[in-house]
């Protein structure tokens, strides 16, 4: 019986294993199956090394300077390099000089020309439309007419009170299953007896009649299958004849009801809805529709809808349906004014037998889907304004006209305004200038076919018309003096003795019809060019210096003042507007060059940090990359071009320091190699040191960095681990018996890495087998399986001494090992009652 439940565990076991990794039961099931099992499995572990995973990774770093060759080896490559030149010395300083000047250019900028005016009036009109409205109607309850419930019904009275039921029957003719009566006049009469304080009863509730009258009731609910009862007080005993009408029937619920009763032969529900637009007398015209939407509670049975829109007497649409939703069409070529808004008048008929719940008023929805067609006599309102520092501007009577052009609509008519000046129309609306003084609005009512709900409009200055400026008074102009006061950073006082500089700067003005207007330059940068200019037209004022000494033990600040006088007050006269007033100043870098730098003989340093961390980049399944024997090509070197200055480089590479001469170049591969084994990080920290000397605008110092890494490399003497663990194969003692072949086999197999590994299993390696391109099977003999059957069995995969190993980014390694049992017979296995 133990061996049965052995079995019967070692067969859970290998179905487990092999199916979903290393998962076991909690505990024995109390009842299984009768099993016969003649083959077990006994899972190692598995391994899937892509190496094109692994490149992936490491670009997804973003590691700057590294770049990683996708080939058959792959190859890793880093390079970085620092350089500098005399152009770079004063690069701040140009910076700052170029800054301001652009900023003085800026505010050096006036301009009352025509540009001014086209760009001062332009916007866009938006023209109305529907909107959409959801709200409730108001419908009056429904005239039904009469019924007569009895006539002249016989039944016996006694002395007192008396309560009558009447017959079921007498509901029968009603032409509803129910229904609430918003207003009913119950018409009660009796004969026969003498009778007083009579009441209605409609299924319990009570309801107060008049004897021998009429009475108003309300709200009163009633069904063919109502129970009705007539109470009242009688002073004799007798048999007497009754009678009970329902006059004038109002509903406004009714479920059932047949329409073809009714006198009118169906329901009529008038509907007005008021759709407003705007405010104004100008008028539209719409195309399109409108959809109305009909929510009528409870509602059942035929219905017909239809419409007419209007506004004011016009009939702008109409449209008629057969259910809920209906369409009115609206006639693009009906003008209308839109402050009447639009009125729909409808009529809204159910037939048949219809249902409905009247008590909740019917809502209406419509949607709207138009677009303005045509306009007339559209107000248009648009202001040209005074200029700034414009206190007045006048122009003479024989100025031309500016057009303003209207887009989103074809104009058919115009009329109104510019100043005092009448509009007409010619491919725009003619704004004559003759005359006017600013500001100055147009007032104008404009007609046209529109394809767009939104007109936009600019100004035009036909090309042959004049537009003179009469008189212009232009006051308070102010320019602030532009400063410029840089001081020579330390870290070129420290660099260099001085610089041989060539800087040019053009200020190219234009004052055009402005008198008195000045500029004041005084600079300790520029050998020519400082002094006073009288500005007046165009031109352009040159500030240079060529081949300039800069001494930094004199000179120790860039300094520059442009210092602008503008009168108060400018009074322009006759002037064309396409020349205007202008008052503009662009300064222009044009030259900013070192063309030499004499050194003192001074070093500086330059700290990149850590630039790689190789023990991020192998790790986890790439470990063992670290211990191959690399042949890394790291160089270093340093470099000083088209200059004959002593100096060295001392480069600190994770504290290894090296130093390079001028025009040296030297391996460092055996730090960047040992830095990886120790998947340590590569940080660099750079020392330059100068002798005097002097560095022409060609002279370039480098100094740079690079190494290229191809994955293909050898394991030297010893064997490289990649993957170990233990696997428990104690059960193999259980069954030990009954076992006919052990094999090491694999569940899937696919390697083309490059590389070769070992398979070891076992305290002694019992079993071995290399991992080549194909699947191998291992057999495992009776005293190396005694020596692997226990519950912490290691194993190992590694690379083989002395071999060599090639990277490649296609390749891949997956492996899936396992023990292969094969037994001597099928075993029956029971567990349980």
């Amino acid at each position: 019986m133990r061996k049965l439940y052995l079995l019967f565990v070692v067969v859970l076991i290998g179905l487990f294993l092999f199916s979903c990794g290393l998962k076991l039961p909690s505990k024995a099931p109390e009842k299984v199956k009768i099993q016969y099992t003649k083959y077990l499995e006994f899972p190692i572990t598995t391994l899937d090394l892509k190496v094109s995973d692994f490149v992936d990774s490491l670009l997804q770093e973003n590691i700057g300077g590294l770049s990683v060759v996708k080939s058959n080896p792959i190859s890793i490559n880093y390079a970085t390099s620092i350089e500098y030149s005399p152009g770079t010395f004063l690069q701040d300083i140009e910076h700052s000089i170029k800054t301001e000047l652009q900023s003085f250019g800026q505010s050096f900028e006036y301009r009352v020309d025509s540009s001014y005016f086209l760009s001062a009036v332009s916007g866009q009109i938006v023209l109305p439309t529907v909107q959409p409205i959801q709200q409730s109607i108001s419908v009056d309850a429904v005239d039904i007419g009469s019924f007569t419930i009895a006539e002249n019904l016989s039944i016996p009275v006694t002395s007192g009170t008396n309560v009558i039921e009447l017959p079921s029957s007498v509901l029968n003719s009603l032409i509803f299953n129910e229904a609430n009566l918003k207003n009913v006049d119950a018409q009660f009469a009796i004969s026969g007896v003498s009778a007083s304080n009579a009441f209605l009863i409609v299924d319990g509730t009570t309801y107060q009649i008049t004897v021998n009258g009429t009475k108003n009731l309300s709200n009163v609910m009633i069904k063919k299958s109502s129970n009705i009862k007539l109470k009242f007080d009688s002073s004799s005993t007798g048999l007497a004849q009754v009678t009970l009408k329902f006059l004038n029937q109002k509903v406004d619920y009714f479920k059932n009801l047949d329409t073809t009763q009714l006198s009118a032969g169906k329901i009529s529900i008038n509907v007005t809805q008021n759709i407003p637009i705007t405010s104004g007398t100008w008028k539209l015209a719409l195309d399109g529709n409108v959809d109305v939407n009909l929510d009528i509670l409870g509602f059942s049975g035929n219905i017909l809808q239809s419409y007419t829109a209007k506004s004011g007497s016009t009939t702008i649409g109409s449209g008629s349906s057969s259910n809920l939703t209906c369409s009115i069409n609206f006639d693009g070529t009906k003008l209308f004014t839109v402050g009447d808004g639009i009125v729909l008048n409808g009529v809204v008929e159910l037939s048949g037998t219809v249902s409905a719940d009247l008590r909740v008023p019917p809502s209406i929805t419509i949607t709207p889907n138009v677009n303005v067609t045509k306009i007339e006599n559209y107000p248009l309102s648009v202001t040209v304004p005074l200029p700034s520092n414009v206190q007045s501007v006048s122009f003479t009577s024989g100025s031309g006209y500016m057009l303003l052009k209207l887009s989103g609509v074809t104009l058919t008519a115009v009329s109104g305004t510019f100043g005092s000046n009448n509009l007409s129309l010619l491919g725009g609306i003619v704004l004559p200038f003759g005359g006017i003084s600013l500001p100055s609005t147009i007032n104008a009512q404009i007609s046209g076919n529109v394809n767009s709900n939104e007109i936009s409009y600019t100004l035009e200055l036909p090309e042959d018309q004049t537009i003179k400026i009469a008189n212009a008074q232009i006051t308070g102009i102010s320019i602030d003096p532009v400063t410029i006061n840089e001081p020579v950073p330390s870290t070129v006082k420290d660099f260099a003795n001085s610089v041989k500089a060539t800087i040019k700067i053009k200020l190219n003005y234009d004052v055009t019809n402005i008198s008195g207007v000045s500029l004041n330059i005084t600079s300790n940068i520029f050998d020519t060019g400082n002094g006073t200019y009288n500005l007046s037209g165009a031109g352009t004022i040159v500030l240079s210096s060529v081949d300039k000494v800069f001494d930094f033990s004199t000179f120790t600040n860039f300094t520059m003042t442009i210092t602008p006088i503008v009168p108060s007050a400018v009074t322009v006269s006759n002037v064309d507007i396409r020349e205007g007033v202008k008052l503009v100043i662009q300064p222009v870098v044009e030259e900013f060059s070192i063309s030499e730098v004499n050194l003192k003989g001074q070093s500086f340093e330059q700290d990149f940090g850590t630039l790689i961390n190789f023990g991020d980049i192998f790790k986890d399944d790439f470990a063992f990359v670290k211990n191959l024997r690399l042949n890394v090509d790291a160089t270093a070197t340093f470099n000083i071009t088209e200059a004959t200055v002593p100096a060295t480089v001392t480069l600190n590479i994770s504290g290894n320091e090296v130093e390079v001469s001028k025009g040296q170049k030297v391996n460092i591969g055996d730090i960047i190699e040992e830095l990886i084994s120790e998947g340590a990080p590569l940080s660099l920290f750079v020392s330059i040191e100068t002798g005097t000397g002097t560095l022409t605008k060609d002279s370039l110092i480098t100094a740079s960095l690079e190494f290229a890494l191809p994955l293909s490399a050898s394991t030297g003497e010893n064997e490289i681990l990649i993957k170990s663990g233990t696997v428990d194969l104690s059960t193999l003692n259980d069954i030990k018996d009954i076992l006919d072949k052990v094999e090491l086999k694999f569940g899937y197999y696919s390697n083309t890495t490059g590389l070769q590994a070992l398979l070891k299993l076992g305290a002694n390696d019992e079993v071995s087998t290399l991992i080549g391109v194909s699947s191998p099977i291992v057999e495992i003999t009776k005293e190396k399986l005694q020596a692997i059957s226990s519950s912490n069995v290691p194993y190992e995969i590694l690379l083989p001494a002395n071999s060599t190993v090639s990277l490649n980014y296609d390749g891949k390694l997956s492996i899936a090992p396992y023990i292969a049992v094969d037994l001597k017979v099928a075993t029956e296995v029971k567990l349980g009652n």
